[in-house]
């Protein structure tokens, strides 16, 4: 199974992608389906029905011994130790200096035995960050990238599609995952994602990821259920405020200056970067990041400026034109403390547009 080759960077249903008129492009290294019938029918297929997301190009990684749960909780922002069997929790991971590895979503088993899912750009670099800051812990980490592939079922009706194979998924909790045998494999249903509308992930071997995307485009038609590429996976997660690495928060950015500064912890005793930003927490030089919709015409995209009585305080990190609101939304990072409803300007290329400070999540 050549394809399945990570130095391929095609994922295992690559195939059926171009089969169903996708457009490919390169995404962090990955030929990946941007979109098939359009971002925004695809959009609203997530936001009211069900879509079928392809994201094997993400990684998982595995954690395991005797001191899994302790190294996990020291690397991460949020609180790891104590919490369930089969429960997830979404953190931030930070170098000494406060600024943000990646973050990602921690999958307990047990105590002694964890997994990851990391972000398709950052896959070895998360890889590398774990096994160096493991020395010194009795934990064995462990790439599963050639082995596993990924989907996303999401949307209002998932649980009602994905329950007709595995029935124990009408009850399971959000943020929660069991593990279930499926045609001889052992497979992972999550109730995760990243769109705010709700549904699974599913982590499986690649034979099983291609039966099952193949079972539940079948399956889901009385559903009208939609394939769904990386271009609606972005303004689904953008409406929703949710931080992209690379853009709401990356090495410079630390991350109780980001969208996911609520994942920062501070009475937990020590994790990596608590020390840098605790006195950057109390500082002027502090930034944060805030949703904004513009009241005049155009597009805020990453990069452009944002400013306050004429003067620059920040940039806009994500923008775009809402499928669901058909305003334009972004979400910036500016210095100093914004007041839901005031008013600020984006540099638009040679003119300034007038936007309103909003509460995350857009919609």
């Amino acid at each position: 199974m050549e394809q399945f080759k990570i130095n391929k960077m095609r994922t295992a249903l690559y195939e059926r992608h171009r089969a169903l008129g996708a457009k490919i492009v390169d995404f962090c290294g990955w030929e990946m389906p941007v979109q098939y019938q359009g971002i925004i029918p695809e959009h609203f297929a997530v936001r009211q029905r069900v879509g079928l997301f392809d994201v094997s190009h993400m990684g998982r990684i595995l954690v395991e011994g005797p001191d899994a749960e302790r190294f996990l909780d020291y690397i991460s922002t949020n609180v790891i130790a104590g919490k369930s069997d089969n429960s997830a929790t979404y953190t931030v991971w930070s170098h000494p200096d406060g600024g943000c590895v990646d973050d990602a979503i921690i999958y307990r088993q047990s105590k002694t035995h964890f997994f990851v899912i990391v972000n398709a750009g950052n896959r070895q670099k998360d890889l590398e960050h774990l096994q160096k800051q493991s020395l010194g812990f009795d934990v064995k980490v462990r790439d599963r990238y050639a082995e596993d592939g990924i989907l996303a079922l999401q949307g209002p009706q998932a649980i009602a599609l994905i329950s007709r194979i595995f029935p124990e998924a009408e009850l399971l909790k959000n943020m929660h995952f069991f593990t279930a045998p499926y045609n001889g494999h052992e497979i992972i249903i999550s109730r995760t994602g990243y769109t705010g509308a709700g549904g699974v992930e599913i982590y499986a071997p690649h034979d099983a990821i291609v039966e099952l995307w193949d079972r539940l485009l079948h399956l889901g038609q009385p559903y009208e259920i939609q394939p769904v590429g990386l271009g609606a996976r972005d303004t689904l997660r953008l409406e929703m405020g949710y931080a992209l690495y690379g853009h709401e928060i990356n090495e410079s950015i630390s991350a109780n200056e980001s969208v996911s500064a609520w994942t920062v912890k501070w009475d937990k005793p020590d994790f990596i970067g608590k020390t840098a930003m605790q006195p950057l927490e109390k500082s002027v030089d502090k930034r944060s990041e805030y949703g904004i919709v513009l009241i005049e015409p155009g597009i805020a995209r990453a990069g452009y400026e944002v400013l306050k009585n004429g003067s620059q305080i920040g940039v806009v990190t994500s923008g775009t034109q809402s499928p669901t609101l058909q305003q334009a939304i972004a979400i910036v990072l500016v210095r100093g403390t914004l007041q839901f409803g005031e008013l600020v300007d984006v540099q638009i290329r040679q003119r300034r547009c007038k936007a309103k400070v909003v509460k995350l999540p857009f919609v």
